[in-house]
């Protein structure tokens, strides 16, 4: 885990932009409300492109996922789109669709949005119309979904699980490929919010949950399939820290709370994810660059093991466990998940911490310029790859004409954005 005087660059914002909503979902984490005289405080156009100017330079490269409450609701968030694109930050809505008609994806899409993730809870409307409290919610997001597509926006679907619903996941899953997503998002409810009212997941049920993701992603190939909110995922595919395969970097933590993700509130507080309220800092008053590489909350969350458990398991630093369940069941971050049924073996030694990577190579200016321009959630390994083939060729020093020289293929950088796509997380 990183010092806070050498934070980590995050890779990935949500930013929840308002709290009023045109729906009245039963599990929101943010408690959206209808009326605009109920979302008082919010951030002005003029607070948020200030705001947006902190993040060009703080997490150059970062996706930043657009959400809410429903961020269609806001006027100006196309030239919010527009500003954090030329901020060379890579925006993406997070919506629950029903407001997304052709007109308004097309113009997100010029504006320069890169996705869009939309809700979709069943196969069918009921379930759906039920949870988002609206009738014809369903069918809304369903019309979204065209419209994201046809405008040529990177499309993720997104559902969040509940015992109701796990028997839809495999017509989920075949509805978001027939409709060309880019990946399938499952979403672990995490009980803040409203999401306190809501029946979570027993552990057998999780872990059961788990293991059908990883079938549907053998059955999806061409589609990315995801758990969210459950870093027991690493676990479940047997990778230990310093391990990776297709779907996870050697690099890659398991819960990037605060490590390589923070949150924004409406007005313009920073927390380490949605889910978890301890603040970090507020903008309106603290420079973000300040708050992510001093904030205590932050810090701890690099620097400490979790507790119980999870600090003692053979997967402590690779999962580690959920700290916004941690937070919302024992009021201490760093507790144990007490959604994980996994007791380490016996015979099994807690996980060690994983070696640091060490640079054998030296970056000229210029070409470490180069590099802050490949989005930051591939970044780093992208500099592995290059890295590694400094080594082996035998250079000591990494030029502009290096990296152009060793690019790496089409193929492959589509695979990484792809992997970074499916980050984008929203309600």
């Amino acid at each position: 885990m990183s010092s806070s005087a050498h934070a980590p660059t995050p890779y990935l914002v949500s930013w929840n932009l308002t709290r009023r909503c045109n729906l009245a979902c039963g599990h929101c984490y943010l408690d959206a409300v209808q009326r605009k005289s109920e979302a008082r405080g919010e951030q002005a156009t003029a607070q948020c492109l200030l705001a947006i100017a902190q993040l060009a330079r703080v997490a150059r490269g970062a996706m930043l996922v657009l959400t809410g409450g429903e961020p269609l609701l806001r006027d100006d968030l196309e030239q919010l789109v527009a500003a954090a694109r030329d901020g060379g930050l890579m925006p993406v809505v997070g919506t629950n669709g029903t407001l997304l008609d052709t007109q308004r994806a097309r113009a997100l899409a010029v504006a320069g949005t890169a996705g869009a993730g939309i809700s979709l809870d069943s196969a069918a409307p009921h379930f759906h119309d039920r949870l988002r409290g609206v009738p014809g919610a369903w069918a809304g997001a369903r019309r979204g979904i065209a419209a994201a597509r046809d405008a040529g926006l990177a499309l993720v679907v997104q559902t969040t699980i509940f015992e109701e619903n796990r028997g839809d996941l495999a017509a989920l899953a075949r509805t978001a490929a027939q409709a060309g997503a880019l990946a399938f998002n499952v979403f672990f409810l995490v009980c803040t919010g409203r999401g306190v009212t809501q029946s979570d997941l027993t552990s057998a049920s999780y872990e059961a949950t788990l293991r059908e993701i990883v079938r549907l992603q053998e059955q999806h190939p061409g589609m990315k399939v995801r758990a969210r909110c459950a870093p027991y995922m690493r676990r479940i595919q047997g990778l230990h820290a310093g391990e990776g395969n297709a779907d996870h970097a050697d690099w890659s933590s398991a819960c990037l709370a605060g490590r390589r993700y923070l949150r924004i509130t409406p007005q313009g507080e920073v927390t380490p994810c949605p889910y978890i309220r301890e603040v970090a800092g507020d903008m309106r008053h603290t420079p973000l660059a300040e708050i992510w590489n001093r904030s205590p909350v932050l810090e701890r969350l690099r620097r400490e093991l979790p507790k119980g458990k999870c600090g003692e398991c053979d997967y402590r630093y690779s999962c580690g466990g959920c700290r916004a369940r941690a937070l919302a069941q024992h009021g201490d971050l760093l507790a144990e998940d007490p959604k994980c049924g996994y007791t380490r073996p016996p015979d099994h030694r807690p996980e060690a911490a994983p070696a640091a990577q060490l640079r054998h190579v030296h970056w000229e200016p210029d070409a470490q310029a180069r590099l802050l321009h490949i989005p930051a959630f591939v970044r780093d390994r992208v500099r592995t790859l290059l890295e590694a083939c400094a080594v082996q060729e035998g250079v000591d020093r990494i030029t502009v004409e290096f990296v152009t020289a060793h690019r790496p293929p089409t193929a492959l950088l589509n695979r990484l954005r792809a992997v970074g796509h499916t980050r984008a997380a929203s309600d």
